[in-house]
């Protein structure tokens, strides 16, 4: 991927590039959401595990995570 002020981002006209650059976004954002759900949701969790909120709260991101583990590992 290049980027110009001109022209923006360019990517290559090969689908293997798109595809290793689509699997590093979902391995960042696999990563931050791990980190979300460690050092806060977990957190919260233990405090108050009868809490509406929280039990809400914890099966959203663990779906997302799921998901973004299968992304990350998919094979083409």
């Amino acid at each position: 991927m290049t980027y110009s002020r001109r022209d923006g981002f360019q990517m290559s006209e090969e689908s293997e590039v798109w595809i290793s650059c689509e699997r590093a976004i979902f391995q960042a954002e696999l990563h931050r959401v791990t980190n979300f759900i460690t050092g806060i949701i977990a957190p919260h969790a233990r405090k108050g595990p009868d809490d509406d909120w929280i039990r809400l709260v914890l099966n959203q991101p663990g779906g997302v995570k799921a998901i973004l583990e299968v992304l990350t590992r998919m094979e083409r």
